[in-house]
């Protein structure tokens, strides 16, 4: 190998390295490499809500016991039972330099109840807080000396989430009183790979680096209904504690779980139905510290209204019709613009088995757009839920 190739591997190996480095210490990616909006920052926000409640809007879930949101909800179950979630969202995204399209799997929520006598329920179960899924390529130049340059195409994808791990209980002490406790461990990962290629393979090599980042960290939720003959009044807050972001062993950054507070007031006066609005606020802003410098976090409203109808009768069996609308801001900024999010939802439940097995079914048309920012999001979001009584 002579003198002057060795000077260009050297001088190539050390601009991707250099390269590399950068955007895997990096936890968070700009537009321009994510080519979206929605999973800025540390991700998208699936929600913590059921199917049943996403078929509604999301206007469900503060009394929803499928949703782990309000613990208080939890009083409603009767027996045991074991719940389980699958998401996948086909998204949309469309720019000037042409369309993406994209298929993520999620399996958001998971969980299991038991009553305690005849008016308390425990509860165990692990929901998405926050999903990062994302893949970009995109070629570039990599200069070698003042004459000579290689092709290069350079891969970054990131897998992972941010995962709450919830151990709650509730209590109905009266008819028209349900209190509820959770303690939540906030655990998870993100897996960074990062690949590059050169035209020349000959003379280079592909270059390939991994990392993992893991997340730790605590909070509390605490929550409360009040229930007459035609209303219920649903309100819950969590209050967040440390979050540390783990590379290895090694503490990268620190910051706090976003609070969240939130209520709902559903009618109930129809048998077997609920109308709700709701309306809820997370202080995503909480985790600015735990990102890059460019990481900017959201205290993000999400309000919406939605109905879960008893409708016809199958023999012994009733189908429940769902609809709602849902309107958001997502967590983290696009370009330094806030991203809002407004979707339609419709949804529809049955029991089988004797009612041993309840099925649930959600679709969600979702459109996201960034003020200033020359790109448009579409999502198409399929949720199925099932749960199983014993």
């Amino acid at each position: 190998m002579t003198m002057r190739r060795i000077l260009r591997l050297a001088r190539a190996v050390r601009g991707r390295t250099v390269l590399s480095f950068a955007l895997i210490a990096a936890p968070a990616v700009g537009l321009h490499a994510q080519s979206n909006l929605s999973t800025q920052g540390f991700g998208y926000p699936v929600g913590q809500q059921s199917a049943r409640s996403l078929g509604a809007g999301g206007a469900l879930s503060e009394i929803d016991p499928l949703s782990p949101v309000n613990p208080a909800s939890l009083a409603l179950i009767g027996s045991r039972m074991l719940y389980f979630q699958i998401e996948p969202e086909y998204r949309t995204v469309t720019t000037a330099a042409g369309t993406e399209r994209t298929t993520t799997a999620r399996y958001p929520n998971v969980f299991g109840a038991l009553p305690i006598g005849s008016n308390f329920v425990v509860s165990l179960g692990a929901s998405t807080l926050l999903d990062r899924t994302a893949t970009t390529s995109f070629n570039s130049t990599q200069f070698l000396s003042g004459h000579d340059s290689v092709p290069m195409t350079t891969t970054f994808h990131i897998d992972g989430a941010m995962d709450d791990v919830r151990l709650a209980g509730a209590w109905a002490p009266v008819s028209w009183l349900r209190v509820g406790l959770g303690v939540h461990a906030i655990t998870g990962h993100n897996l960074i790979n990062l690949s590059q290629k050169f035209a020349d393979s000959v003379t280079f090599a592909a270059f390939t680096q991994s990392r993992v980042l893991g997340f730790s960290g605590s909070a509390l939720s605490a929550g409360v209904q009040f229930v007459s003959q035609a209303w219920l009044a649903s309100v819950s807050a969590r209050k967040g504690g440390s979050l540390s972001l783990n590379a290895e062993d090694t503490v990268v950054s620190r910051a706090r779980v976003p609070d969240r507070f939130g209520g709902s007031i559903a009618y109930t006066g129809i048998a077997g139905s609920a109308i709700s609005v709701r309306a809820d606020r997370d202080s995503w802003s909480a985790l600015g510290n735990l990102g890059s410098p460019g990481l900017i976090g959201v205290d993000a409203w999400d309000t919406s209204i939605g109905a879960d109808i008893a409708g016809p009768r199958f023999g012994q069996q009733s189908l429940y019709l769902r609809g709602g609308f849902r309107d958001r801001t997502l967590p983290f900024e696009a370009a330094n613009q806030i991203v809002r999010e407004k979707s339609f939802s419709g949804g529809l439940g049955a029991a089988f088995a004797n009612a041993h097995i309840l099925a649930d079914l959600a679709v969600v048309h979702a459109n996201r757009t960034a003020v200033n920012v020359p790109a448009t999001e579409h999502a198409w979001t399929i949720s199925i839920g099932l749960s199983v009584r014993p």
